[in-house]
């Protein structure tokens, strides 16, 4: 995985915050999806609400050593997972 690439968030996706973990809602056509709702755990939570379109995946990288005690390799191996599914669900998206 390239960690200096930048992600945005998709707007087709409501999000909800509830206690430390974060709902996301597909929006088809301005309607929820109730059928495909996503729910983010503390972690993927906390990396979802890194992304902001200017920070690059090394510095999400650093926040999360930050906040959490997990190795570099962990780090990166969550990471690179949470970008990958994400990506893939049309969550987030690369920066152009």
């Amino acid at each position: 995985m390239d960690f200096s690439k930048v992600y945005c968030k998709s707007e087709r996706f409501v999000e909800k915050s509830i206690g430390n973990e974060k709902v996301l809602v597909p929006l088809t056509d301005n309607v929820a999806d109730m059928n495909h709702v996503l729910t983010l755990n503390e972690v993927g939570t906390f990396l979802y609400d890194q992304v902001n379109g200017e920070k690059s995946v090394s510095d999400i990288l650093s926040l999360l050593l930050e906040e959490y005690d997990v190795s570099n390799e962990i780090a990166k191996k969550d990471i690179e997972q949470f970008i990958n599914n994400t990506v893939s669900k049309g969550i987030l998206f690369e920066k152009q």
